[in-house]
């Protein structure tokens, strides 16, 4: 199976949604060689951590930890948990952090990373994203469709009275499913991105993130000190098999002498056929009030890429609301399918 392009994404009338912009950016003026230029007149490269090693890569201090999201150390807390600097569940299963505590792990498993799991939960079995327990199978609570990843391929299982359905294409040797979402809330998934930039940054630069830091650090997403009226992500699907085989992640950081108003800190996560992209926001070197320009970072497949160039649209996760019953679209191309009573 390959993944050819999303094709839409819908929410039912009466429920709260996401923001997103409907200019997606490969449509502007604005070329690769364009958006390049514009990265290198403003930002210098703070951290790349490529995940294409079997070694695992451990990111702090073992013999001395202390968690940088809580700022307590031991035996005030304990640290008896493998702390994976970025979820599992977007393929990181060597990226480990020795300065996360084993309450603060439990508590943004729970408040943060859960809704981002289940917003890219259909695109993960569809996409063959492997996470905690390989690749994860798709299912709505109470329906009996289900989409499995199974030794033979992908296996799908459809009741045409259900609203999970798949419309295939035989001639073309496509399928397009249409899924319904689980419940999550849209912050959350900037704070899940946030607390992955936070986890790399070195710790020189969290200083400079204090208020950002407290801001993960709250549980209940709709009773906050900070409001946020934009959170901007600029996300993007590659058509093909897996052209991210290995999950990257980038914090680039503002130049000194950079040319237009930009973020200080900008965060990129790529893995399987999906890349985010946001700003670390409220840093006390970013000027408030202002608007930022975000510039797309261009990915290898925005030149060469067989089955197409990346889809980029702009999500804003700036609602504390949940979102329910979003369905989703995706198409994939086959080679072969066998139909099974």
């Amino acid at each position: 199976m390959a993944i050819l392009a999303f094709i839409v994404e819908r929410r039912r009338e009466g429920t709260s949604q996401s923001r997103e912009t409907l200019v997606r950016i490969n449509e502007n003026a604005m070329t690769v060689e364009e958006r390049i230029l514009k990265i290198e007149n403003n930002y210098i490269t703070h951290k790349t951590i490529h995940l294409n090693t079997e070694k695992y890569i451990y990111l702090g201090n073992k013999e001395s930890k202390k968690c940088r999201f809580c700022s307590k150390s031991e035996p005030e807390v304990t640290f008896n948990s493998i702390a994976h600097a970025i979820p599992e569940f977007v393929n990181n299963h060597r990226l480990i952090s020795y300065y996360e505590c084993d309450s603060c792990n439990s508590k943004f498993a729970r408040t943060i990373e859960t809704h981002m799991g289940d917003y890219m939960n259909v695109y993960h079995t569809l996409s063959q994203v492997k996470g905690k327990r390989g690749v994860p199978s798709f299912k709505k609570g109470g329906e009996k469709s289900r989409i499995d990843y199974t030794t033979e391929g992908l296996k799908i299982d459809y009741f045409q009275d259900e609203k999970e359905n798949v419309k295939i294409d035989e001639k073309n040797k496509t399928l397009t499913v249409t899924a319904t979402r689980a419940t999550y809330i849209p912050i959350a998934i900037y704070k899940c991105l946030t607390k992955m930039a936070l986890t790399i940054m070195e710790d020189d630069e969290l200083v400079h993130f204090e208020k950002t830091l407290n801001w993960i650090n709250e549980e209940k997403h709709d009773e906050s000190r900070y409001f946020m009226s934009s959170l901007q992500c600029i996300f993007s699907i590659t058509p093909g098999p897996l052209p991210h085989d290995f999950t990257t992640c980038i914090l680039l950081k503002r130049k000194s002498d950079n040319l237009e108003n930009v973020p200080y800190m900008i965060f990129i996560l790529a893995y399987g056929n999906y890349t985010f992209q946001i700003f670390v926001p409220m840093c006390d070197l970013d000027a408030r009030g202002e608007p930022f320009s975000m510039i797309p970072i261009p990915t290898p497949f925005d030149f060469k890429n067989e089955y197409g160039s990346p889809d980029y649209k702009i999500l804003d996760f700036y609602s504390t609301d949940k979102c329910k019953g979003e369905e989703v679209s995706l198409t994939l191309g086959f080679e072969k399918m066998t139909k099974k009573k």
